[in-house]
């Protein structure tokens, strides 16, 4: 009887990440005019000393990659047929790729999905220190993903990169899985061959639609269905929680998470802050800091005994102390939620609808 898979590993770039350097290399070939296969033979003469193997083990910076490959293309170039233009340089090309750096909303889905059927869902990739100016971007959207996934095993952390057996070694270890137990998706079919010979099925990522049928078909779930894809709620015990006194006798109860702009989120009769917990957690992830608070005479918060406290004119007196000792150095408020009541027009007025390019629901249940 076959052993039952537990785990999906899913690679980044090309998969997890709509954006990769073979794209950028066909690009660049085809705008450049040259040689389809210029660049990956530029990378294979350099070898396991070249620059993008020092990369990608982390024994240089995407800066200094991008240099000494810039010098590897101009002396193969000169050693060849091949003509490069005057001002041949690809910083700014990388630049662009890095800036653009985008999560491929449909694998994310998928990964969400399983994980929610019951599958430990992963990443094993051969990345690069960033110390471009870029790197807010890949950084953010790494941070994003370790929020979901269960393991992110990057090759520049570990010194092993893809396909060397080694790191589907640790990959397993980290996992503490065996190879008939894990999904292995790829768009490179050299990483997949390595992984498939130590007995991980293994599904080599050529287009969304086919990789997702196969996926699905593996595991038995269903991932190709349209309808959205509601992020998981938060749970109080994964927040942080504060107290704020305002007043002699109110001290207000909140909870919080992400950073940037600052977004209050407050609650209506009869409900709690945990009215907002599906959204807590996707205002954090598209780059929010999140303040839901307890309104006064709810739960921890302190309950005035006067009732001239509760006037809707003293509860904005105490909303706006509340934020001026919460954020007195940081003045950047994205938006005030009052009620909960308001959420299918407040959320959307912040100019998007997920973190996930629209494709998973903020909605409230």
């Amino acid at each position: 009887m076959a052993q039952r898979r537990l785990v999906v590993l899913f690679d980044l770039g090309g998969v997890l990440f709509g954006s990769n350097t073979q794209r950028l290399f066909r690009n660049l070939e085809k705008t450049l005019g040259l040689p389809g296969d210029f660049f990956q033979k530029v990378i294979q003469h350099g070898g396991l000393n070249g620059p993008f193997s020092q990369g990608m083990t982390g024994q240089i910076g995407l800066t200094q990659l991008i240099a000494d490959f810039e010098n590897d293309c101009k002396k193969v170039s000169s050693t060849s047929d091949i003509s490069l233009p005057e001002n041949f340089s690809l910083s700014e090309s990388f630049d662009k790729m890095m800036a653009g750096t985008g999560i491929n909303a449909p694998f994310l889905k998928a990964a969400m999905l399983l994980k929610k059927n019951g599958f430990r869902i992963a990443i094993l990739t051969n990345n690069w220190i960033d110390d471009t100016p870029s790197r807010q971007h890949t950084g953010f959207a790494l941070c994003l993903l370790r929020r979901y996934f269960d393991v992110v095993i990057e090759s520049c952390r570990i010194g092993l990169q893809k396909p060397d057996p080694k790191i589907y070694e640790y990959a397993l270890h980290e996992l503490k899985a065996t190879p008939e137990e894990v999904i292995f998706l790829d768009d490179i079919g050299a990483n997949l061959k390595p992984a498939q010979k130590m007995g991980m099925t293994t599904v080599l990522v050529k287009d969304v639609d086919s990789a997702l049928k196969q996926l699905q078909d593996l595991t038995g779930v269903q991932l190709l269905d349209k309808e959205e894809y509601v992020l998981p709620a938060c749970e109080p015990q994964n927040l942080a929680h504060g107290y704020v006194r305002i007043k002699l006798h109110t001290q207000l109860h909140f909870v919080e998470m992400g950073s940037g702009p600052v977004i209050c989120l407050c609650h209506g009769f009869p409900e709690s802050w945990l009215s907002w917990r599906f959204q807590i957690p996707a205002l954090a992830d598209a780059g929010f800091r999140v303040i839901a608070l307890q309104m006064k005479g709810y739960g921890d918060s302190e309950a005035p005994p006067d009732i001239e406290a509760y006037s809707q004119e003293e509860i904005c007196k105490d909303l706006v102390i509340f934020l001026d000792k919460m954020v007195s150095s940081d003045k950047r408020y994205a938006g005030l939620c009052l009620t909960t009541c308001n959420i299918n027009k407040v959320v959307p007025s912040l100019g998007f609808h997920s973190v996930f390019e629209s494709s998973c629901s903020i909605g409230h249940k």
